[in-house]
């Protein structure tokens, strides 16, 4: 919509993370049109799920035609699809003259985790097939990062077909002012739980402050949608002794993660060293930036080439022991005028790097490359 463009975004399903009583099957976000095309937010998992992928990928076909007819599409966009769904839509983008972008976030899991039960076999399969017939499909490719951008120039064979755009933020919305000074700050971590969060040496490193007098307590937002992994986070807190100073939320709506960052004055963003970490690049760390904020984050991936320690953030290395996550920390816990200088240099790296006016000028030149098309015009399809 920033570039000037009508948008509307269909989905196959629900990602899984957030509750479906939290959903709605299609709507509106802003001006952009949105709807799950099998009409349901629930998602199932295993090998359960490929029926229903089978026909979600049929239903979008059908769409796809009906909206083509309708109105004609300028550009299909693809958002991390595979085999299964991103080849026949692509060939029926071709079919109808439909120019396609395809975007990357991060490496494909099936690729890097061991294949055991036959559903990971038949996703490993479709993820290989996937990167190694459809990116050479696509009119243009936006990736997250230089790794994929090398990953995905493999493939293509052609550089100017790949371009790495960021993780795009509205500053705006995530400034929340000056932070609110406290005997006890207040660390904030939102997230997933996830595999690429080093939450047990975070939470290590929390003891070991704790056990040096100092002060603070932690907000967790978000949950992992394995309940079992809560169960055991919960163990893992008890175990260092912080239950009087770890405040678990669980998953909770967009307007109160703005607010609990608000109410924060140290945001966490430390993740290991894995392919997740190096091939991605994270949304939150972006919003942690716009906010103001200092942030404590790993030195992985992409992150030095837009931070730098100490002046727009406080890294920590890709190895970095309990002990180096507790130093960092100290350090922003120690200094209010640190966090304001560390805070507002952040700030301006994400309104120059990732902000909607930053970026969308770039987004709008691929788009317009790819499609050949007039801005304000006719619709894109997200799928």
């Amino acid at each position: 919509m920033e570039c000037g463009h009508d948008v509307t975004l269909l989905n196959q399903h629900a990602l899984g993370v957030t509750p479906a009583g939290d959903l709605k099957s299609f709507g509106r976000i802003g001006a952009v049109e949105y709807k799950y095309i099998l009409g349901s937010v629930e998602r199932p998992f295993g090998i359960r799920s490929i029926g229903t992928k089978l026909r979600a990928v049929l239903a979008l076909a059908k769409e796809i035609r009906a909206r083509h007819a309708a109105n004609a599409i300028d550009l299909l966009w693809f958002n991390h699809l595979s085999f299964y769904d991103v080849y026949p839509l692509t060939r029926l983008a071709q079919l109808l003259k439909v120019p396609t972008i395809q975007s990357y976030e991060d490496e494909r899991f099936e690729l890097v985790v061991p294949n055991r039960s036959t559903s990971s076999r038949l996703y490993y399969v479709n993820s290989w097939l996937a990167d190694h017939y459809c990116p050479c499909m696509a009119d243009a490719i936006i990736v997250i990062s230089q790794y994929l951008e090398r990953k995905y120039v493999r493939y293509v064979q052609d550089p100017r077909k790949v371009h790495v755009v960021p993780t795009i933020v509205d500053c705006d919305y995530w400034d929340v002012g000056p932070e609110q000074h406290s005997d006890t700050p207040t660390l904030l971590y939102a997230g997933t739980f996830a595999e690429q969060d080093e939450i047990d040496n975070l939470l290590s490193a929390l003891a070991l402050l704790r056990n040096q007098g100092r002060r603070f307590r932690l907000v967790a937002l978000g949950a992992h949608r394995d309940q079992s992994s809560r169960a055991k986070l919960l163990a893992a807190i008890t175990d260092r002794g912080l239950d009087d100073v770890v405040h678990l939320l669980g998953f909770v709506k967009l307007e109160e993660v703005r607010r609990q960052i608000a109410g924060a004055n140290v945001l966490l963003n430390v993740r290991k060293d894995s392919v997740w970490s190096r091939s991605g690049l994270s949304t939150k760390l972006s919003e942690y930036l716009a906010s103001g904020r200092t942030v404590v984050c790993t030195d992985l991936g992409d992150v030095p080439l837009y931070v730098k320690h100490c002046e727009s953030a406080l890294l920590v290395p890709a190895t970095a022991t309990s002990e180096q996550i507790a130093a960092a920390i100290d350090m922003a816990l120690a200094s209010p005028d640190l966090r304001e200088k560390i805070g507002r240099a952040g700030r301006e790296v994400a309104a120059r790097c990732f902000g909607l006016r930053a970026v969308g000028d770039k987004v709008g030149a691929i788009i317009e490359s790819a499609a050949s098309i007039r801005p304000h015009r006719n619709n894109i399809i997200n799928n």
